[in-house]
């Protein structure tokens, strides 16, 4: 409790109302302009893809404490929890696998060598953040291997000061939280501008002692140290700057994430399993970003990220002891050809390795180029080819060419596009080897694994019928050879074994609207709401008895949220239904009541939360519990 206590009076200092004077920020990109599709900022009306964008303003209004609940509330994106509150999450679009997803910071990979499950451990508190784009589909022809099912990308304030005109002043942003189960919550972020210089510094603070573990028959389930609960605390710090030189503008980061927590039946559904875990996540980013005499921009970016891992079964079990790390170099380079068609290329190269006691010790290297050519004859037209050839030595050489083209015409928006993706296989998919949880429950790598390559196909609408309206309806389909996923090949089997299945044909259909509207002086109305289908057929499925992962996505999925601001009052709900290809369908809403008003140059709310209003029992990997109905209240403070 001292760590609760030190990072409460840290954020109470903070928002003393003498501790310093505001400035309202500058939004550099605003939410019609997106930079995912193409490498660099475009109208989102043209960039002939699906990017869903969430700005500070709309992170600051979520009831969330995390990056992995900030994407439960993008349409399309399917979360998978297994402690709820941001603890442990995997992420997947459009019936990939959690290892099927990019994440990129600042324009550079985050996504861990070893494995996909810690994709959501982000060494960035959310109060740092200015923005997040989601792009469905592939995107390998740009970025590399991974981005299968899409992109995930998340810009900082820092990191966009690139974009900013000379400012100077301070920025404040804070809040705190607490709830039932000692739930804490304290956050804050501050950035001191100069013409040429921001330099910034976020925290964060969580942890709650949980609720109880229930068994089927309602009773508590036992540890070695009594009743288990779901139990974690978790903690992000950065400190980032950037400076503006004449031509170009010098950008520096380090983060840091570190969580420890219960983690009960996370991996498996096996009564021995009464799992801890602890995870630390370190960061470090340089920079430089320009353009030549000649117009040209550029970017070169160096990388360093260390994850550690420790997890132990049961207390009787000896604790699996894991490090990864991977460093990377990377740039690219833009240039306007002709008024109508501007070309970006660029390069890469990454130095990955693994050290551990059950995996062993690896290292490797990877590399890869790129060249994209978008061509806008007309303002209604684009048409954006892309082409990528890697090597990896998961699967040697692959090339990845990529098509997109959209045509505008009023209100109406036509879009289509073709690509091909390729993922390798990770250090645990490749070496895993393990007998902790039951003979029956082994799994086991296969470092003969080949590449998952994949070929998508989408077509899309887009209509804006009126101000504050838009709706976008997209279908797509990929065709995936050589998936890769844990399987028994036969009911007799005792392991579940790495390998390469024959193919996977996914489609599915996603409808998405927004609704902004000012109903009078003092109201406000904002919607959003999504549906996606999903259909998935595993074409060598008489050749295996059992799959692990291939059939946990969701077949429907409807996300909502809704709110409605009178005065200084506002109201918001939001909710998620799903049904999974194969389980039982659910229903969780959640609600938050604010209240608004000005503190001298700033702005101060008081929210009231309530987490899983109708106390729904729901599981989402396995049988790892997630929370039910939770208080929450909280106060924060914006510039």
């Amino acid at each position: 409790m001292r760590s609760t206590f030190a990072a409460l009076l840290l954020i109470v200092l903070l928002v003393s109302p003498g501790a310093l004077h505001a400035q309202t920020p500058t939004h550099v990109l605003p939410d019609s302009i997106v930079v995912t599709a193409s490498r660099t900022a475009e109208a989102a009306r043209t960039s002939a893809q699906r990017v869903t964008v969430l700005t500070a303003a709309d992170i600051a209004a979520l009831p969330v404490a995390s990056f992995d609940e900030l994407l439960r509330s993008v349409g399309g994106m399917e979360v998978q929890s297994r402690g709820g509150f941001g603890v442990q999450s995997d992420l997947t679009m459009r019936g990939s696998t959690f290892n099927g997803v990019l994440l990129l910071l600042d324009g550079v990979r985050l996504n861990d060598p070893m494995t996909g499950h810690f994709l959501s451990d982000f060494p960035i508190p959310l109060t740092e953040v200015a923005r997040v784009e989601v792009l469905r589909g592939p995107a390998t022809a740009l970025y590399g291997p991974d981005a299968l099912g899409g992109v995930i990308q998340v810009f900082t304030f820092t990191g966009l000061r690139h974009l900013d005109a000379e400012r100077s002043g301070t920025e404040l942003t804070a809040h705190a939280q607490l709830g039932e189960h000692t739930l804490y919550d304290a956050e804050g972020s501050l950035r001191h501008h100069t013409p040429r210089t921001t330099v910034s510094a976020a925290t964060a603070w969580q942890g709650s002692d949980g609720q109880p573990i229930l068994n089927s028959e309602g009773a508590a389930v036992r540890g070695s140290m009594g009743d288990l609960r779901t139990d974690f605390t978790r903690q992000a710090h950065t400190v980032a700057v950037a400076h503006r030189l004449d031509a170009a503008t010098l950008f520096a980061r380090a983060g840091l994430d570190d969580r420890d927590f219960g983690a009960y039946h996370f991996y498996t559904p096996f009564a021995s399993d009464t799992a801890r875990e602890a995870t630390a996540t370190y960061w470090a980013h340089l920079r430089a970003i320009g353009q030549t005499p000649g117009g040209s921009e550029w970017t070169l970016n160096g990388t360093a990220k260390q994850h550690d891992d420790r997890y132990v079964y049961n207390p009787v079990t000896p604790a699996n002891e894991h490090t990864s790390r991977r460093f990377a170099l990377d740039g690219h380079l833009t240039r306007a050809v002709t008024s109508a068609v501007r070309l970006t290329a660029g390069a890469d190269v990454a130095l990955r390795s693994i050290d551990s006691n059950n995996l062993g010790q690896h290292d490797d290297a990877s590399g890869g180029g790129f060249v994209s050519a978008t061509w806008q004859p007309a303002a209604r037209w684009m048409v954006r080819g892309s082409g990528r050839l890697d090597y990896d030595p998961g699967f040697g050489w692959e090339a990845t060419p990529q098509l997109n083209a959209g045509y505008t015409a009023g209100a109406l928006g036509f879009r289509a596009g073709v690509g091909r993706a390729v993922r390798a296989p990770n250090y645990v998919e490749r070496y895993f080897n393990t007998t902790l949880a039951s003979p029956r429950g082994r799994s086991l790598g296969n470092p003969d694994l080949e590449a998952e390559q994949a070929w998508s196909y989408e077509a899309g609408l887009d209509v804006y019928p009126a101000a504050g309206l838009a709706l976008h309806a997209t279908a797509f389909r990929r065709i995936t050879d050589n998936l890769i996923d844990y399987v028994k090949v036969t009911d007799a089997d005792t392991v579940f074994l790495a390998r390469n299945l024959f193919e996977v044909d996914t489609r599915g259909l996603e409808l998405d609207g927004t609704l902004r509207s000012a109903i009078s002086n003092t109201t406000n109305l904002a919607l959003r709401l999504s549906y996606t289908l999903l259909d998935a057929t595993l074409n060598d499925a008489e050749q295996v008895a059992e799959y692990k992962y291939a059939l946990t996505n969701a077949r429907h999925i409807v996300q909502g949220q809704g709110s409605v601001q009178v005065g200084a009052v506002r109201l918001g709900l939001h909710g998620i239904w799903k049904e999974p290809l194969d389980g039982e369908a659910y229903g969780v809403v959640g609600a938050r009541l604010q209240y608004g008003l000005a503190w001298g140059t700033r702005r101060l709310s008081l929210s009231l939360d309530v987490r899983n209003l109708l106390d729904t029992a729901y599981t989402e990997v396995f049988d790892a519990p997630l929370p039910g109905r939770w208080f929450i209240a909280g106060v924060r403070l914006m510039p």
